[in-house]
């Protein structure tokens, strides 16, 4: 009956449109998803788009990937030969310096008939938070240091 029916099991009653957002490990992890994400909007799926989030500080022993323009000109390239159907969006971390905030978007202009969208900022990454009683960092793991979003991002953003 409905009412036990698994919440899990990844239907859309309602066949509202959704977002899905992505983050490989490498460009074939995300073209390998985007591939998936295709077939299912093929399949009916009412997927509305896909965001690439660029600016993941959480892979660990991996930069943020929006940083090194080099890549990202080529992350871009490889997705826009594959004409995909989806709008596409980009999740950006935070440029800080005009310099880069240009070259960023110098680069995606340069494919504006793919990216759709961006989302600024992700997550504002290598942040310290220390408990002012302890004087301890609050995070343990990589000496302290992680991702800052929410509120305290939106006096950078």
């Amino acid at each position: 009956d409905d009412n036990n029916k698994n919440h899990n099991d990844n239907s859309n009653n309602n066949n509202k449109p959704y977002l899905v957002s992505i983050s490989g490990k490498t460009l074939a992890d995300n073209l390998e998803m985007m591939d998936r994400i295709a077939k299912k909007i093929d399949d009916g799926q009412p997927i509305a788009g896909v965001e690439l989030n660029l600016a993941c500080p959480n892979v660990i022993g991996k930069p943020i990937i929006a940083y090194d323009f080099d890549q990202m000109k080529d992350i871009l390239a490889t997705i826009a030969k594959k004409n995909y159907k989806f709008v596409l969006g980009l999740k950006l971390p935070p440029y800080l310096d005009s310099k880069h905030l240009q070259e960023a978007a110098g680069i995606i202009n340069q494919y504006s008939s793919l990216v759709k969208y961006v989302v600024c900022i992700n997550t504002i990454g290598n942040a310290l938070s220390v408990d002012e009683v302890s004087e301890a960092p609050f995070i343990a793991s990589n000496n302290g240091l992680a991702g800052v979003s929410g509120p305290p991002g939106k006096y950078t953003a």
